[in-house]
């Protein structure tokens, strides 16, 4: 089965209780955090930002650790929170595929999101109990369980 890098920044807000900003997926019909392909010019962390940005309007980079340049050939990249295999199922042409998923964990005020209708039908803060209403995957849900209570 083909396997794809991608990245993803779970947005939880610094408010009390604190949020999480999830998605509707337009292709899935599944809430998420914003994320999606690692181009072939982009590390983790860039795609990271720019998937943030394109579906959601909110520049992360000042909520998530810093690369540091350890030379002009070699950068230290910011590990992520965490690193999951996912698979993908099958849409219209695409074919069931794999995610090789580095995810970012940022938090930040509870910025109104500014999302793209080609992507996600819609886009919200919820708190951990709305969140765990939601249409999502299992380990979506094991996200939300592990972060929001140590918050």
């Amino acid at each position: 089965m083909k396997k794809h890098f991608t990245a993803t920044v779970i947005l939880i807000s610094e408010t009390n209780p604190p949020k999480i900003l999830l998605g509707l997926h337009k292709k899935l019909g599944v809430w998420l955090p914003p994320g999606g392909h690692i181009e072939d010019d982009e590390n983790p962390l860039a795609a990271a930002i720019r998937e943030t940005y394109e579906e959601t309007g909110i520049d992360v980079r000042e909520y998530l650790p810093k690369e540091k340049i350890l030379e002009e050939r070699a950068i230290d990249l910011p590990i992520p929170d965490f690193f999951f295999e996912e698979t993908i199922p099958a849409h219209g042409e695409k074919p069931e595929h794999k995610h090789l998923d580095c995810i970012y964990v940022a938090r930040t005020p509870e910025i109104f999101p500014v999302y793209d209708p080609k992507e996600s039908s819609a886009m919200q803060w919820f708190t951990k109990e709305e969140a765990l209403k939601l249409e999502t995957y299992p380990n979506i849900k094991q996200e939300i369980l592990a972060l929001l209570p140590r918050l």
